[in-house]
């Protein structure tokens, strides 16, 4: 009979990200390689003020004084196209260059008066999936490109149209609200890896040959990826909290700081999560010795009931002549089987009876003393 699936079996599907295609060598770092399957590229243009909000398609639209914009670009396979709307907002060949590596580590850069941050949005897991996000800061303007459609910053889009002054205020805190909400989706995400790993927990604890070390290791390889997506994370929002940021003035310090603790927050909790995966390799090493030492333990008792029965049997099977009353004079009685066979189940039970008062089989003595000193302990 085949058996049932297993929760954890999701880990064996590990989804691969498609990787951009691989820069020859020696070529310049100006060269734009586009990744395959890009998604078709799409444009939104976000222009809003304190007391208006609408959004456009097409070009980039005139602004008038007071105005601020959001260009929300989704897909990397119109390479003229975003090449053309960097150009337009002055963002340097090199860092369109960059757009197009969606393999990259968080990082933040500032060139001249734009500041560019590489983000990675999870998208999935597990197992862990994740788009990368670039995000540029000018003069009135932020500009989002994402790897792929779908909708990763809807919330910061409806909390532009509902029209809190705050968020319409500046685009330096519409940026910070785009680099927030890519954060904050990490927390819904280490939660299901936390789920997965009670699971993987009992799961050991109830059948360990249920589980394999090969679960446990795609587990801990997981929360490296999301390692690698946190720890650069920390580090690029730190560099926007330095003094002289371009477009970041003191009013954004403290929310940019909360992101900073959030980032910490997280990686601490991927940390956790990672000693605690460490952890199931010696619970589910311990646990597969204890049914050996159990399976071992049984088949140790029954050998050893059978040691006197063997003697028995032997003893009795030695053909001695009878005419000696010294020779083995039950081989001629008449109930001499019937003496034998008591006699071999009176040192079973005599065994069995010793192993009961010593608390090895049919008692609870054992549990009872466990659960006595964790009475005691608490």
């Amino acid at each position: 009979m085949r058996r049932p699936s297993h929760p954890i079996r999701a880990f064996q599907t590990r989804m691969r990200r498609d990787k951009a295609q691989t820069k020859d060598v020696g070529s310049s770092p100006l060269d734009i390689h586009v990744p395959q399957n890009a998604a078709q590229t799409s444009c939104t243009f976000h222009r809003y003020s304190g007391d208006r909000y609408e959004t456009l398609s097409g070009g980039p639209p005139e602004r008038s004084e007071g105005d601020l914009l959001w260009i929300d670009v989704n897909g990397l396979a119109d390479r003229d196209r975003i090449q053309s709307l960097c150009a337009t907002l002055g963002i340097s060949p090199l860092s369109v260059a960059d757009i197009f590596h969606t393999d990259q580590r968080p990082h933040c850069e500032i060139s001249e008066d734009i500041v560019q941050i590489v983000l990675r949005m999870p998208v999935g897991g597990p197992p862990f999936e994740a788009d990368q996000i670039t995000l540029f800061l000018g003069d009135g303007f932020v500009l989002s490109i994402c790897e792929r459609d779908r909708d990763c910053l809807g919330p910061v889009r409806r909390r532009l149209e509902k029209g809190p002054k705050l968020i319409r205020g500046s685009s330096g805190y519409l940026f910070y609200a785009l680099i927030d909400v890519v954060i904050d989706t990490y927390f819904p995400l280490l939660e299901r890896y936390g789920d997965a790993t009670e699971i993987l927990e009992d799961s050991i604890l109830d059948d360990p040959r249920d589980m394999g070390i090969r679960e446990i290791h795609k587990l801990k390889r997981e929360l490296l990826d999301l390692r690698h997506a946190l720890w650069p994370l920390r580090e690029a929002v730190g560099a926007l909290l330095r003094d002289g940021t371009p477009h970041i003035d003191d009013a954004l310090i403290p929310f940019l700081r909360d992101c900073g603790d959030h980032a910490f927050q997280l990686l601490d909790t991927v940390e956790g999560y990672r000693d605690v995966a460490q952890g199931l390799i010696d619970l589910h090493l311990s646990a597969l010795s204890n049914r050996l030492n159990e399976i071992m333990k049984v088949l140790t008792m029954i050998a050893t009931l059978f040691i006197p029965l063997t003697f028995i049997t032997g003893l009795y099977g030695m053909n001695f002549d009878r005419a000696s009353p010294w020779n083995l004079p039950e081989l001629g009685w008449r109930f001499g089987y019937e003496y034998a066979l008591g006699l071999m189940s009176l040192a079973a039970g005599t065994m069995l009876f010793v192993f009961w008062r010593l608390g090895w089989i049919f008692s609870d003595r054992t549990r009872g003393r466990d659960k006595a000193d964790n009475r005691r302990d608490r």
